[in-house]
């Protein structure tokens, strides 16, 4: 993400005890012209000097392309179902599964259907 990267004041992400209702805010990204234009969308949660945590809506078929992060990651699936592509490996995930990846390894994504999923970064940003 870009250095220049603002918490929108309607979205803080940073303070001592956050309280985030994830169905709240997932019809909030419903809501997003993002949402309607690519059936993609995503907000950051809570940004931390060494935690990130993001949640994500996917439209069926859409595709988050191959690429690696800084620092460990779990990817939650909290509705739908999505693959989830690493190295050889192909996981299908549904509502309640998640997986945990190592820092620096190359993964994908593509939606199986609609999928509200919750991504966590460890590590600097």
């Amino acid at each position: 993400m870009a250095d220049d990267w603002k918490a929108r004041p309607d979205r803080p992400v940073e303070g001592p005890l956050q309280c985030l209702r994830l169905g709240e805010q997932l019809e909030r990204l419903r809501h997003e012209p993002t949402w309607r234009a690519s059936g993609r969308t995503a907000i950051t949660l809570a940004k931390e000097p060494a935690l990130r945590v993001v949640l994500m809506l996917l439209g069926k078929g859409a595709k988050i392309s191959e690429h690696q992060a800084a620092g460990p990651l779990t990817f939650h699936v909290l509705s739908g179902s999505v693959t989830f592509r690493s190295g050889g490996r192909v996981e299908r995930l549904g509502s309640g599964e998640l997986v945990v990846l190592e820092p620096a390894v190359a993964h994908e994504v593509e939606a199986l259907e609609e999928s509200a999923c919750l991504l966590t970064l460890g590590g600097a940003s």
